[in-house]
């Protein structure tokens, strides 16, 4: 089941342009792709200094400038795209496993804590649909912000994350530029969040959830996968008006979270809205357009040399900060945390 789970993904990582459920889908990349041909437009009448150096190179030159599309640091993704396919769909299955188990605990708890039901709490509806719908993205959404935000604040898992980071142009496969340690911690949280929503929901209704989907893709997701997200890790400018920048990541957002300037740091942590970053205090809005550079800093943009370094680099970097005494505590602390709270899923799981 697990090495079928392996290849298939696998395979699906390279069909993705055909699959709704892949952000590499053909429907996403042409509204990148029109939403890129509307911005060049859109800076083609603005004044130099507040446009994008790829203006002047024309329409084609600035939506795939070779400078971008053929630096070596996205030749580094591409590489990483195809090496890290089987690595990250081997994660995936795990995934079909703990999803199992984080169901079955949270399942087990509630019945612990609020007894057997014999009548839902409200009977399913559409009304239902639309709030689990909500839910359950709301719960992906927060996942991702919150190992983001401990991703950047907790030094070994920094150096995994850095990888990301590292990139010194962005495309739409530098997405995929992650460790597969970072995978492993973000798709943990993912699991077990979406798996609260969906066994809360089962528990209150007494049948399983449904989501409002298009080409069976949760509908937020898909609304937010063709309105730009392949924009996010991208040199195409687009920013949302202030207010809107306030609920939901803008690409530019998320460009400025790449950047190497200072002010940019630790900000905008979020995926799809932004009000977890305007909540805990990490949201930066930009008031126009800005020329950005990208990577983990000025004085060392990407550290990475060979594909080995990438997957290497950051255990040695991530140890040696572990041998630093306070890291060393608060890793403890961490460690024995995530220890206690994965025994006690486990034994809710099979407590029946």
């Amino acid at each position: 089941m697990i090495l079928d789970s392996i290849q298939n993904g696998f395979i699906e990582q390279f069909v993705a342009p055909f699959l709704p459920s892949k952000s590499l889908f053909y429907l996403y990349l042409g509204s990148a792709l029109l939403i890129s041909t509307l911005t060049y437009i859109w800076f083609s009448y603005r004044e130099e200094a507040n446009r994008p150096d790829g203006i002047s190179k024309g329409l084609w030159g600035y939506i795939f400038d070779k400078d971008v599309w053929l630096h070596r640091s996205a030749r580094q993704d591409y590489i990483f795209f195809v090496v890290n396919a089987l690595i990250y769909h081997g994660i995936l299955a795990h995934f079909l496993i703990s999803g199992h188990v984080a169901f079955g605990a949270i399942d087990n708890g509630l019945v612990f804590f609020f007894g057997v039901r014999t009548q839902p709490f409200f009977e399913p509806s559409l009304a239902t649909t639309i709030a689990y719908t909500t839910a359950v993205i709301l719960a992906v959404d927060f996942a991702i912000y919150l190992t983001h935000y401990i991703q950047h604040k907790f030094p070994p898992l920094w150096h995994f994350h850095s990888v990301h980071h590292s990139a010194e142009v962005l495309n739409v496969i530098t997405v995929f530029r992650q460790h597969p340690v970072d995978l492993f911690f973000t798709g943990t949280f993912i699991v077990v969040l979406s798996q609260l929503a969906f066994a809360g929901f089962t528990y209150m209704t007494m049948v399983k959830p449904t989501e409002i989907l298009i080409l069976n893709v949760n509908v937020v997701l898909f609304g937010f996968f063709l309105f730009g997200y392949n924009l996010r890790h991208s040199h195409i400018w687009l920013a949302y008006p202030a207010i809107v920048s306030h609920i939901l990541i803008s690409p530019a957002q998320h460009q400025t979270h790449h950047s190497v300037d200072p002010k940019h740091f630790d900000r905008n942590f979020g995926f799809i809205f932004a009000f977890w970053d305007w909540l805990f205090g990490t949201l930066y809005v930009p008031r126009g357009f800005e020329k950005l550079e990208f990577g983990i800093c000025r004085e060392e943009p990407n550290p990475y040399e060979t594909l080995s370094e990438i997957y290497i680099l950051p255990f040695k970097r991530a140890w040696v900060e572990l041998n630093s005494s306070e890291v060393r505590i608060r890793s403890v602390v961490a460690i024995a945390a995530s220890a206690i709270v994965g025994i006690c899923l486990v034994l809710f799981a099979f407590a029946n």
